[in-house]
């Protein structure tokens, strides 16, 4: 994560108000909304590389990524980015909001980072689309479920299970946290049937499964809306 510029270059007693680029002028950036920054190449500071570039253009269109594991270091961004598209939007109807698209490839982590960021997308009045091009695994499937638009490749593929749990600690600490457990894992279950065409009972069938799937079996359970080049074309998420 980058900050954006909010200062204009130092000038020297020779240069004019001219030599500094107009999107890093304070003035300029006053006038303009949290994410509406012009980007000229020639002025871009020289500690930037092509990345940092790409990062600023990726949140112009709206466009935010995960690909690594789900900690809060990786979800907290893109809770903080949608947000703040929400408070762009007010005053705009949800339906004529342009939508914010979340490219997802991860092997899961954290329930508590993930829920974290699946309450705000659920939350978001401003939509949000889901983009499965590699995997959702574990908990990156939980993610994705929260789109309000998901999609995903045809070879893409997907996993759901009950997790994991290392606990050491006294008898009775060790039983309160597995009780808690319990009850996590109720929310989860109501969760995906709630938002998949997966009942209960076939829940509780592969609750101790690797079940792993892909695009098309995705979206027979519902997992997913539309497979790229076949339901709708890349354009939709692009």
């Amino acid at each position: 994560m980058i900050d954006t510029p909010k200062g204009g270059a130092k000038k020297s007693s020779n240069n004019s108000s001219a030599d500094i680029p107009k999107f890093m002028s304070p003035e300029f950036i006053r006038s303009r909304g949290y994410y509406d920054i012009d980007i000229d190449l020639r002025g871009v500071p020289s500690t930037w590389d092509i990345e940092e570039v790409f990062y600023i253009k990726d949140l112009k269109q709206r466009k935010l990524f995960i690909n690594d594991v789900i900690i809060q270091t990786t979800t907290s961004d893109i809770v903080r980015h949608i947000m703040q598209f929400n408070k762009e939007d007010m005053g705009i109807a949800p339906e004529e909001r342009k939508p914010i698209i979340l490219y997802l490839t991860t092997n899961g982590g954290s329930v508590e980072a993930g829920f974290q960021l699946i309450d705000i997308m659920l939350s978001s009045k401003t939509p949000v689309y889901t983009v499965n091009s590699g995997y959702w695994y574990s908990m990156g499937l939980l993610i994705g479920l929260a789109g309000h638009k998901r999609f995903a490749t045809k070879n893409a593929r997907f996993l759901m299970h009950d997790g994991s749990n290392f606990v050491v600690d006294s008898g009775a600490k060790v039983q309160d946290q597995v009780d808690f457990q319990k009850r996590m894992n109720k929310r989860i279950k109501d969760y995906i049937v709630g938002r998949s065409k997966i009942g209960a009972d076939e829940y509780d069938d592969k609750f101790r499964v690797e079940w792993y799937m892909f695009a098309d079996e995705a979206k027979e359970k519902g997992l997913i809306n539309y497979i790229i080049g076949e339901d709708c074309p890349i354009d939709e998420i692009v």
